[in-house]
Formats: C-alpha cells, structure tokens, sequence
C-alpha cells in the first residue's frame, strides 16, 4: 500500500476502537428499542404463539438461504481476483465478504466495508491498487443491477404501493404514505450511479454538477466542506471512468457477475417469505407459491429503498420499523380468513424479528469472529475506516490503476484489430482465389475453342473393301448360284 497514505491514515485518528465501540452501541440501542416496541403490551403473547408454531427445518433452511447468499458474493468476489491472480480461493473470497458485512453493518451508511475489504486482500496477497479496482467494479455493476432490479420492482407492484399501510409518526396522529419515501429511496439509488456515468461522458454536466449544484449546497449549508466535496466525487468519477474501460474488456466476466449479482438479490430479498413458512404464518394448509414469493421480493427490495435513507449504522431500527408497514398488507391478504389482528400482527412481529436475526444480528457475529480470528485479517493497528478513507484509497492508486486499465484497453483494442485485419487478408485471398480460378477457366474454354476453329478438317473415313466385293459379285450373278 502507498506509504503516504498509510501515514496519512494513522494520522487521522489515534483511538478508532472507541468510535466502533459507539457505533455498536448505538446498534445495540437502536435493536434494543424495536424489539421493545415489537413486543410492547399484547403483541407480547402474539409473537410467543407465532413462535410456537415454528418449522425449525424451514428456519434452518431459511438461515441456509441467508449463507448461499454471502457464497454467491464470495464467488464474485473470486471471479474479480482472478482477473489478477490464479492463486484466490473460495474461502479467501467468504472470509473477505463476511469482513466486509462486518464492517458494512457497525459504521453509519455502510461506508467501512469497502475499505476493510481492500486491507484484507492486501493481506490475502493482493495488490492494493489491484484491491481497489476489484471494488470500484464491484460497486458499478452490484449498482446498476440493483437499480435495474428497483425499476423492475416498481412497474410490477405499482398497483400495490399507493394501497401500502402509512407510516405513523409516534403518537403525533401524522402519518405519512409510505410511497413517497419508496420513490425517494429510488431516486437516491438512482442518482448515485446514473450521476457517474453522466459525468463520466459528458464534461457539461460534470463541470455542471462540481461547480453549480455543490456551490448551491454549500451556500444553504447542505455541505460543510465544499471544496472538498468537489474533490472527492473529482475523484471518484476518474476512477469510475477508469474501472469502467476495464469492465469493457471483460464482457464475459461482466455478464456473469451480473447475472450473479441478481441471484443475490433475489435470495436476500426472499428471506422474509421463508420466514414467514417456517412460523406457518399463512396458516397451516398454505403451500409454497411462487408468486408469493416475487410479491415478497419485491417488498423487500421497498425495504432496501426506504431505510437506505437513512445511514444509521446496520440499520437498527429502521430497518424493523419499516419492515412492520411494508409487510403488513401482505401477511393479511394471505391470513387464514377470520383471523383475527393481534395474531396477524403477531406474525408480522415475529417475521421481522427472525429475519432481523438470520441476516443481521448473526452475519454480524460471524463477521466479527471473522475479523478478529481470521489469518489474513488487517494488520493495521489503526482501522479508521469510512467513506472519506475508501475515496483516499482510491487517490493514492489512482496513476497505477489508470496506467493499467489503459494498457490492458488498448491490448485488448489491437488484439481485435489485428484479429479483423486478419479476417479481412483471408478473406481478401479467398476471393482472389475464386477469381483466379474463374480466369483460369476462362482461358482455358476459349483455349479450346481457338483450336477447334484453326485445325484441319478429319479426312472422311473411306467405304470398305468387302462392300465394294460384295456388291459386284450381287453384280456378276454369283450370288443366285446353288449347289445340287
């Protein structure tokens, strides 16, 4: 790794401990109160009962659901390896995941993944330059699927939004319709990646957005340092751009990573549904339907929308309190009919709680046991990690990463070329091959016919003798003559 910015990093804060201390506090907090609030009063005894009526197998299915998940991620994470070494393995790939997860979920916005990820290939033996890039690619391609699955998502369940429980705000009576915070949510996701792309093609818009919209911000106080800001996202749209060439010589690689990128989507966003089957929570004669499983995905990706607003740290809290309203309307529409409310909202209670635990609350302790135990874990003694540390990261590789991605495009682009001018050169001697051949015939017919016009005519073959014989002796009257 660059020493300047490991120095610069060591710098900045000399207790981090203390910070992720906090963070996991605040975590523990935030679990602590909805959990209190999902249980308050006579939900109490409703969640107990959804609970008795547990399918542990379904449970523990549902928790293998939640591990193929981090396994399909690991083998992304591989695949973006080897593009730089033979050497990665599977488990080098789980480990680095569940690092991430780990720090993902006890830092605000999920802002220190990234970069604990980048120290654990470096121990794994992975250039860090070479670490920064894999994640740069990660992050385009898992965004644009994303979005791409969001935009899928809302033409489907449209109809469904606007008929979703309202949100209430405490005891203030104020409700507010769920949907405007799910469009918000998109147009957060949106944004982020489709602001890099058009800054990345267009110097209008780019010179647009870093000098007008961050003076804007910066005047009515939005954002602090504006200066910079206009550094930072300086900074990331370069590396975009550059990671970008690299991706668009690795089409295959591409197709694939994204298509795996959704089965992790799908098989995070169906978690909740499982849960619910193993608490029998649409009565006892349900079965497995497949279009309840895609309405309950797409919910799940609402989810993701609205609490991605939000940048507490794992979510706490949030992600409970808007599983509750979203959910809602779909436990009733598949309750037995006569059900009565309390155990529906029971259901929905004891849902939230055990897919909390199944995706948050374990990936978290594994993570951490990971990050503590694992061989080729960060060795730093400082793990100040955030977003501002990642965006340093990618400054301090930048002319290594670019010099690469440039030569490895313009390999690729002469490859291709050399390959075309090949296919047109034999081309070119086939059909000159034809064309000597068709002359060549030519030649030869009118050979042949200029001969036939100059050579002598063949003499007439002339009568035979023995006709001629046989004729005069008819002549002579030999012929009547008989023997007594």
């Amino acid at each position: 790794m660059n020493e300047e910015f490991e120095e610069n990093q060591q710098s900045k804060k000399k207790h981090p401990a203390l910070k992720y201390i906090a963070y996991i506090a605040v975590v523990l907090i935030a679990t602590g109160i909805s959990l209190a609030v999902s249980l308050w009063g006579d939900k109490f005894w409703a969640v107990i009962d959804a609970f008795g009526n547990t399918d542990w197998l379904l449970a523990l299915a549902m928790f293998g659901i939640v591990v193929l998940s981090y396994l399909l991620e690991a083998l992304i994470l591989k695949m973006f390896c080897r593009l730089y070494t033979r050497r990665y393995r599977l488990y080098q790939g789980l480990a680095t995941t569940m690092i991430g997860a780990f720090y993902s979920d006890v830092t605000p916005g999920a802002s220190g993944g990234q970069i604990m990820q980048a120290y654990t290939m470096r121990q794994q033996g992975i250039q860090v330059s070479n670490a920064a890039s894999i994640l740069v690619m990660w992050f385009i391609l898992y965004q644009t699927t994303l979005v791409g699955f969001d935009v899928v998502t809302l033409i489907i369940e449209a109809p469904a939004i606007a008929g979703m429980r309202p949100l209430d705000i405490g005891t203030t009576g104020i409700t507010i319709p769920i949907v405007y915070l799910i469009i918000a949510g998109f147009i957060l996701n949106l944004a982020i990646i489709a602001m890099l792309y058009f800054m990345s093609f267009s110097h209008k818009i780019h010179n647009f957005v870093l000098h007008y919209i961050i003076g804007f911000l910066g005047k009515i106080h939005l954002i602090r340092n504006p200066e910079k800001t206009r550094e930072n996202l300086r900074v990331q749209v370069e590396n975009f751009k550059i990671e970008l060439k690299r991706l668009q010589v690795n089409i295959p690689i591409v197709l694939v990573v994204v298509f795996l990128f959704l089965l992790v989507l799908i098989t995070r966003f169906s978690i909740p549904y499982f849960a619910a089957l193993s608490l029998h929570a649409f009565g006892e004669e349900y079965v497995f339907n497949a279009k309840d499983l895609f309405d309950s995905v797409f919910l799940c990706s609402f989810h993701q929308m609205c609490a991605g607003l939000i940048p507490i740290p794992g979510l706490a809290g949030v992600s409970e309190y808007f599983f509750y309203y979203l959910y809602y309307n779909f436990f009733q529409s598949l309750a037995p009919s006569g059900m009565d409310a309390t155990l529906i909202e029971g259901n929905v209670n004891a849902c939230q709680i055990l897919w909390r635990t199944a995706t948050f609350h374990v990936v978290v302790l594994i993570g951490g046991f990971v990050s503590a135990f694992y061989r080729s874990r960060p060795k730093e003694e400082i793990h100040y990690a955030n977003h501002q540390t990642f965006v340093d990261l990618q400054l301090a590789t930048f002319s290594e990463r670019k010099a690469s991605a440039e030569t490895l495009y313009e390999t690729r682009q002469l490859s291709r070329k050399e390959i075309q001018a090949q296919i047109r050169e034999n081309n070119l001697k086939r059909e000159n091959a034809r064309r000597e051949t068709r002359e060549m015939k030519k030649k030869e017919a009118s050979e042949e016919v200029r001969k036939n016009l100059h050579s002598p005519k063949p003499a007439q073959p002339k009568p035979k003798k023995e006709a001629k014989k046989r004729k005069k002796k008819e002549d002579d009257g030999w012929s009547s003559w008989t023997i007594d």
